[in-house]
């Protein structure tokens, strides 16, 4: 039986070098599962996610949902501290930017979360 941790992980922020936890952690982390393409990462090819597949694909209601479960499903599964409860694609620009917001539990914390990201 495992109990939940009631400490934040800690990382490093990509832009500053510093160190980062908590929620800032979280967003970082989820930006980064989104961002990557499955088979990219060379130690780790199985990290990533398929929401990339949908850029440069028709904005129709299947690729929309493509997406949004492969975002949930990814997130849920390599983030430990964030359990997703909603996801939204905001905006599928013409330029193959995708606004999506993510809402869920801070799983630390036990409080309700939200981020918007566009990609």
């Amino acid at each position: 039986m495992s109990t939940a941790s009631t400490e934040h992980l800690t990382d490093i922020d990509r832009e500053t070098g510093a160190l980062v936890q908590g929620w800032d952690r979280i967003k970082q982390s989820i930006f980064v599962i989104l961002t990557t393409r499955l088979r990219t990462r060379l130690m780790r090819l199985w990290w990533g996610s398929k929401f990339l597949d949908m850029q440069d694909k028709p904005g129709n209601q299947e690729v929309l949902m493509a997406g949004m479960m492969a975002a949930i499903a990814a997130i849920n599964t390599y983030e430990p501290e964030f359990k997703v409860t909603r996801v939204t694609i905001d905006d599928f620009g013409p330029d193959g930017d995708i606004t999506i917001t993510i809402e869920g539990v801070d799983l630390v914390d036990a409080t309700l979360k939200r981020v918007r990201n566009t990609i």
